[in-house]
This record gives structure tokens, sequence and C-alpha cells, in this order.
């Protein structure tokens, strides 16, 4: 058995998931200014490097606005945020979201998915084909949520490489906290068969070069998705 290093988080990021906390929690207000870097040293405990480290970050992805000679205050991360802003809040809320954040995220992948598919079915080799069958293996035999919704991610990667485009695995990369978090909801709801007859069907497609039938194959396992999880939750709940 391999065990991996512990790795004790830095000052740094200690310090900016405190902030994260600060603003989504309403503690600290949009537009609200914040102590200079030697006020925030001070009450932190911490120096003035790792304060301003983690405010450089914190503007960086849009969660402070640096004002030259007047300070730093907190922004509209709605606004100005990016798709780190998305995770903090999705870290924040425990990795749950409302259906409200639902469908956007849906509208997303309808986006993005069938396209992957596509190129898949035209550019996908027998190394790639070999992948996404293994995947479909380990996902029968699974033995938790958890790393159902593991598998569920590395399927898509796995079509975004097979693609041989270089920004949609990097795009597949960058959301794949959304992707572990719908996936964890819908397989702990029993549809993880119905997940795997979507991917079978969407393999043996993109194996004989029907990019019409995987694209829309994969079109209606996302309405599945939106339709099975509308059914068990109404607006306001959270997912559990």
């Amino acid at each position: 058995m391999e065990f991996k290093e512990l790795v004790t988080p830095s000052l740094t990021e200690l310090f900016i998931k405190e902030m994260e906390r600060l603003i989504l929690s309403g503690e600290l207000k949009i537009g609200e200014r914040l102590p200079t870097e030697r006020e925030l040293s001070g009450k932190m405990k911490v120096s003035r490097a790792v304060i301003n480290g983690g405010l450089n970050h914190l503007a960086d992805i849009g969660f402070i606005r640096i004002v030259p000679r007047k300070g730093a205050f907190v922004d509209d991360y709605i606004a100005n945020g990016n798709v780190d802003v998305l995770a903090a809040i999705m870290e924040y809320n425990s990795w749950r979201f409302t259906p409200e954040f639902l469908e956007p995220i849906l509208q997303l992948r309808t986006s993005i998915e069938p396209y992957a598919m596509e190129l898949a079915a035209q550019n996908a080799s027998q190394e790639h084909l070999d992948a996404l069958a293994e995947i479909i293996k380990e996902m029968k035999s699974a033995n938790s949520n958890t790393s159902s919704a593991e598998l569920l991610f590395q399927f898509y990667h796995t079509i975004s490489i097979a693609g041989k485009n270089i920004i949609l695995p990097l795009l597949f990369r960058t959301f794949k906290p959304v992707y572990l978090s719908i996936g964890n909801v819908y397989i702990q709801l029993g549809y993880l068969k119905a997940l795997i007859d979507d991917f079978e069907y969407i393999y043996h497609a993109i194996a004989e070069k029907r990019q019409d039938d995987a694209r829309e194959r994969d079109i209606e396992s996302i309405e599945n998705c939106r339709t099975s999880i509308g059914a068990h939750y109404k607006p306001g709940d959270y997912f559990n």
C-alpha cells in the first residue's frame, strides 16, 4: 500500500481561506475597506509577506480590489470573480449548492460537452478508447459514491483529451469540483446504472465514429440529470 505525504497548508493559504470565509459569510461586505497590511499582520499574527501574498491572490481571483495609495476593498466578486471564486463559494457551502446554482452549470455543460463528443468521435485513438472502457469497468465495481463521481469526471476529461483540442481538457479540469459535486448528488439519488448505460452508449458511438449519436446521448444524459435532481429538490433546498 502506498501512503501519500501529508502536507500542512501554508500560512498564506490559511489567510486566504479565512478572508474568503469572512467575505462569503458577509462579515466583510462588498465595498468595505480592509485594514492595512500592518494592521492585518498584527491582528492575525502572521508576517506582512503572508498578508501581501494572500491579498494579491484574492485580488487576482476577484475577491478584493487593491487601489494604490487608498488600500484594499472587498470587490463585487460575483461581477468580477473567476472560476476560483465559484470553487470558493462551493467549498464554503461544503461542496453543496442550491438548485438555482445547478441550471447555469448544466447549461454550461450543454454548450461544451456535445462539442467534445464530436471531436472525440473524430479523433479518438485506441489508447483513448481503452481508457474510456477501463473507466466504465471501474464504475461498475466502484464501492463508493465518491469514487464513482471521480470516475465520472475522468470519463468526460478523457473524452476532452481524445478530441485533441488543447482548450477543452483545461476547461474540464477547471470545472472538476463542479463535476464531482453534481456527480456525487446524481449517484446518491440512485442513478449510477443509468449513468453507466449512458457512458457505454457514448463509448461505442465514439469508437464507431458516430459523432451525432455521441452528441445526442450526452445531451439526453444532461437533461436526465436536470430532471432527476429537479424531482428530488425544490428551490431553496441544499444538496447533501
